[in-house]
C-alpha cells in the first residue's frame, strides 16, 4: 500500500506544488537551519550552557548540525503547500449512508465496492488525492526534523551514559513532532495508495444508469388517465 501511495506521491507532487512554492519551502527550511546552527554554535562559545556534553569538537558539531535540520525541517513543514483556504468541499446530493460506505472503504480491511457508490467515489477522488499529497508533503518535513532532533538527543544521552554524567531528558515536543509527521506524513502516503485502489475498482465497475424522471406532470395523480365506460 505505501508503495503503490509513494508512487502516486511522487508523479502528482510536482503538479500540485509549483516550483515557485518548493522554493520558498527550501528557502524557509535552510535560513531556519542556518540560523539555529549559528545560534548553537554562538551559545556554545559564549557560554557554559553546553559545557556538561561529554563530547569531542567534532560530535558537538556533529550534535549540532542535526539539531539545526531538525528545525530547518519543521520550520519547512510549517509552509503552506497550496493556496489559502484549499480544501475538498463537501459533495452535494450523497446521503449520509453514501458518505460513511466511502469512509469505510479508505480504511484498512475495506469491503468490496457497492457498484451504487462508483460514481460518488469517482467524483471525490481527484480533491482527496490532491489533499493528501499536499498533507504528505507537510508531514514528511515534521517527521523529518523529529527524527535528526532525536537523533542528536541519543548521541548526546549515550555519550552521558558512557562519562556517567547527568543524562538529559528527551523533550516531548520532538517526541510530539515526530508523532505528528508519522501520522500525517506516512499516514497520508498509505491512504493515497488504498485510494489508487479504489479509483482502479471503481473504474471497473459499469456506470450505474441514470433513473428515468417520473412521467406526468408534478402534482399529477397517479395511475391510468382513461376513464371508465360508466365515466
Amino acid at each position: 500500500m505505501f508503495k503503490i501511495g509513494w508512487q502516486v506521491f511522487r508523479e502528482r507532487l510536482p503538479g500540485l506544488v509549483s516550483r515557485e512554492r518548493r522554493r520558498r519551502i527550501a528557502l524557509v527550511g535552510v535560513v531556519a537551519a542556518v540560523v539555529a546552527f549559528v545560534g548553537l554554535v554562538v551559545l556554545g562559545v559564549t557560554t557554559p550552557v553546553l559545557d556538561g556534553i561529554p563530547l569531542a569538537p567534532v560530535g558537538s558539531v556533529v550534535v549540532a548540525l542535526l539539531v539545526a535540520v531538525g528545525i530547518g525541517c519543521t520550520a519547512a513543514g510549517c509552509v503552506p503547500t497550496g493556496p489559502k483556504g484549499w480544501a475538498v468541499p463537501p459533495l452535494p446530493g450523497i446521503g449520509w449512508r453514501t458518505q460513511e460506505a466511502i469512509v469505510r472503504y479508505s480504511r484498512s480491511n475495506p469491503p468490496p465496492l457497492a457498484p451504487e457508490h462508483r460514481d460518488a467515489v469517482l467524483d471525490r477522488l481527484p480533491e482527496n488525492r490532491d489533499l493528501l499529497v499536499r498533507t504528505a508533503v507537510s508531514g514528511l518535513l515534521l517527521l523529518a526534523g523529529g527524527v535528526a532532533v532525536l537523533v542528536a538527543l541519543v548521541v548526546v544521552t549515550v555519550a552521558q551514559i558512557v562519562s556517567d554524567g547527568d543524562v538529559w531528558r528527551f523533550p516531548l515536543f520532538w517526541l510530539f513532532m515526530g508523532f505528528l509527521g508519522s501520522a500525517s506524513g506516512i499516514g497520508s502516503i498509505r491512504r493515497l495508495g488504498r485510494q489508487e485502489q479504489l479509483r482502479v475498482e471503481a473504474e471497473a465497475l459499469p456506470p450505474v444508469p441514470t433513473p428515468l424522471p417520473p412521467r406526468g406532470r408534478p402534482g399529477s395523480p397517479g395511475g391510468s388517465k382513461l376513464a371508465l365506460p360508466e365515466e
